[in-house]
């Protein structure tokens, strides 16, 4: 006769209870994982390298925050700037910066000792300095993520995609001292410039080179030396002098192309300096310059008095993406996702890449500025930042 098989009921149970257990907490066993390789990996390659990451993991706090949604008031609040940083607004002031989460709600604030700081931002990342300090501030969205201290007051700085960044300062002698600090705080290039100051920088994504505006006077005419830089070799890639442009910024895009915006003229120069395109306005009718991170350049001109303005949108490769124009005088404008935003009167018009206009966006009240943030439309208009 045949024994019969007795079946373990509880043992069953106990085996499918476990097994759903396994799958419950599967997520979070791998999301743990996930968290100790970043910040393992954040001790040994630098915080600055996984700052995104990490900021993307601390910022699941955001999830429950009790931010109030916009329009997020600035009231009571001594604004210096406003910028955005990886898609989120970081607000300048006399002894702070605020970075807001997707809510509105507090993400990091960090107490500043200048009262005059300036900011510029690059793919999620911040540079805080001031013209009356020798001290540079690198900070993520959530943290600080180190600093630098000049021999004297910093004029200018930049910051690349991959976090690199670069500073200039007069020395002693008052000479120009251009500096490029790799992501471990270290400096990977020092140039210094004698005869004129450096008035603009740019990194390209990479931070290994670096383009340079110095501006100087000779028989009593401003010229302006455009120069390239690859800071693994002190000689000048091109080192051109121009004479009767004041060349306000630049930006180098990519590791062939510069893209130089002056005060009578915007000029693309190619990987050997020679001018690829170039357009050409009234004397000192720039009325908005623009970046996006993907390295897209937006120069909005005054033109007839006032009467109209013009947009010419460059793209990384300094190719000309369009060029339109909208009626009166623009108060600001903005470039991000594909999307071109400008200011005109009451209005907020958006255009795409081809110059075509999308979308027009009635504000509440006349806005002093415009912010493309992950495809959505932001205005800062009486004490208020805005979402459209």
């Amino acid at each position: 006769m045949k024994e019969k098989k007795i079946i373990d009921l509880k043992k069953i149970r106990r085996n499918v209870n476990f097994k759903k257990m396994l799958r419950v907490l599967r997520i979070p066993i791998v999301a743990v994982a996930v968290i100790i390789a970043v910040f393992l990996s954040a001790r040994l390659i630098g915080n600055v390298a996984t700052s995104n990451a990490t900021d993307n993991l601390r910022q699941i706090k955001s999830i429950f925050s009790k931010g109030e949604g916009f329009p997020y008031s600035l009231e009571n609040q001594d604004v210096k700037k406003i910028d955005t940083i990886g898609e989120r607004f970081m607000i300048l002031s006399n002894d702070e910066s605020l970075v807001l989460d997707s809510k509105a709600g507090e993400l990091f604030k960090y107490q500043l000792g200048n009262v005059e700081s300036k900011v510029v931002t690059a793919n999620g990342r911040a540079l805080v300095y001031s013209n009356g300090s020798n001290k540079v501030i690198l900070q993520s969205k959530t943290e600080q993520l180190g600093s630098i201290e000049e021999d004297a007051a910093v004029a200018t700085v930049a910051l690349s995609k991959k976090g690199y960044f670069a500073t200039s300062h007069l020395d002693k002698n008052s000479k120009s001292i251009l500096t490029v600090y790799n992501r471990k705080f270290e400096k990977e290039f020092v140039w210094s410039c004698a005869n004129e100051r450096i008035s603009a920088i740019s990194l390209s994504d990479d931070g290994k080179t670096v383009a340079v505006i110095a501006i100087g006077v000779e028989n009593a005419e401003i010229y302006s030396r455009v120069i390239l830089f690859d800071v693994r070799d002190s000689e000048a890639i091109y080192d051109m002098k121009i004479s009767g442009t004041l060349f306000l910024k630049v930006y180098c895009s990519s590791k062939n192309c510069v893209i130089a915006v002056g005060d009578n003229r915007t000029v693309v120069f190619g990987k050997n300096g020679e001018a690829a395109d170039e357009i050409t306005y009234t004397e000192n009718s720039i009325s908005a310059i623009e970046s996006d991170d993907k390295g897209n350049v937006a120069v909005c001109v005054s033109e007839f008095g006032g009467s109209k303005s013009s947009v010419t949108v460059f793209r990384k490769n300094g190719k000309k993406a369009c060029s339109f124009s909208v009626d009166g005088e623009t108060a600001g404008i903005d470039i991000g996702s594909g999307k071109i935003a400008v200011i005109s009167g009451s209005e907020v018009l958006v255009f795409n890449f081809k110059g075509a206009e999308k979308k027009r966006i009635q504000t509440e009240n006349v806005a002093s500025k415009v912010f493309v943030v992950s495809g959505d439309i932001f205005t800062v208009e009486n004490g208020l930042i805005c979402k459209y």
